[in-house]
């Protein structure tokens, strides 16, 4: 590759790649184990539900909206499967009815929001907090414990040594590249995001596309509520609350537009990757989980904005 090629290709990369090269320089000076084996399995166990989370929620940006219910319902479908064994349910019985409540939230927000042409922020912000009261009634603001050893080897089983968990990710992450990449699905999805009225005028149903596209974010949601639950042997309708925003955050970073219907989960995964390492390294350099708090919210919002100004001046 001649010089001016690799220099090409080297602006090419997204500015999270080299904000990702900075913190892995970083936290190997300022973490004396952050490149021990079992702090990245550590990294894989926790990033996993947070990537089928900021999945789902790529989804809902790209077609130009948002889905601020996904925390909510990660949290509420975690008590509901906690809840359904301790009634006597099988475990995977329970899994299933919590994916089905995943679905139907999401069909409740794309009815609103395409059909009755309501904003998404409104929407999603209700839908959320009325799952979170449900949770909370059911519940009465007590975990549910979820101590099936079956459903415990979601979370805590290995493969080949690497966490079962990962494998699961991997495999959601393929699945939605193939159903983005080679089926109307994913045509649509960019369709809607990018034109809405050219893909209405091709005879595409967009109120029945959109609404398939915030079906499939709850069912997201729904599996990291299942994966989380599993790794914390409970439910609490709490639990996934503030994870909607780190989902809109790494798909930002990642690279994902707000609008015109650009982006994909690739660059979901970056962002991902740039949020999990950043908490995970500033645990083990001894940051105060008050410092914390402040430094990943600034740092987040110093990445967004770089990157916006990167892009609007390519």
């Amino acid at each position: 590759m001649k010089k001016n090629e690799f220099a090409a290709a080297v602006k090419s990369f997204p500015p999270v790649i080299w904000m990702l090269l900075l913190l892995l320089i970083v936290f190997s000076f300022t973490g004396a184990n952050f490149y021990s084996v079992n702090n990245l399995l550590n990294i894989i166990r926790q990033a996993s539900p947070y990537l089928i989370l900021a999945m789902g929620e790529t989804l809902a940006i790209l077609v130009g909206g948002i889905d601020l219910s996904v925390g909510y319902v990660m949290g509420f479908c975690g008590v509901a499967v906690a809840m359904l064994m301790n009634m006597g349910l099988p475990f995977y019985a329970a899994i299933l009815i919590a994916l089905l409540i995943g679905l139907a939230c999401g069909f409740i927000n794309g009815v609103f929001v395409s059909k009755f042409k309501l904003p998404y922020f409104i929407v999603t912000y209700g839908t959320g907090n009325m799952v979170y009261g449900l949770g909370s009634i059911l519940t009465g603001g007590v975990s549910q414990p979820a101590l099936n050893r079956s459903f415990r080897f979601i979370a805590d089983g290995t493969l080949l040594g690497i966490p079962l968990v990962f494998f699961i990710a991997l495999a959601i992450f393929l699945l939605m590249k193939l159903l983005i990449k080679r089926t109307r699905f994913g045509r649509n999805l960019y369709g809607l995001g990018g034109n809405r009225e050219a893909l209405y005028l091709a005879g595409v149903d967009t109120v029945k596309a959109e609404i398939s596209v915030f079906m499939m974010t709850g069912l997201l949601a729904a599996i990291a509520g299942v994966i989380f639950a599993s790794r914390s042997a409970s439910g609490h309708p709490g639990f996934g609350i503030g994870w909607e925003f780190d989902a809109v955050a790494a798909t930002i970073i990642g690279g994902n537009s707000f609008s015109e219907g650009k982006g994909s989960i690739n660059k979901t995964v970056l962002g991902v990757l740039f949020i999990q390492i950043l908490r995970i390294g500033l645990n083990i350099s001894g940051v105060a989980p008050q410092a914390q708090s402040f430094l990943i919210g600034f740092i987040v919002v110093v990445a967004i904005s770089l990157d916006v100004i990167i892009q609007r001046r390519k």
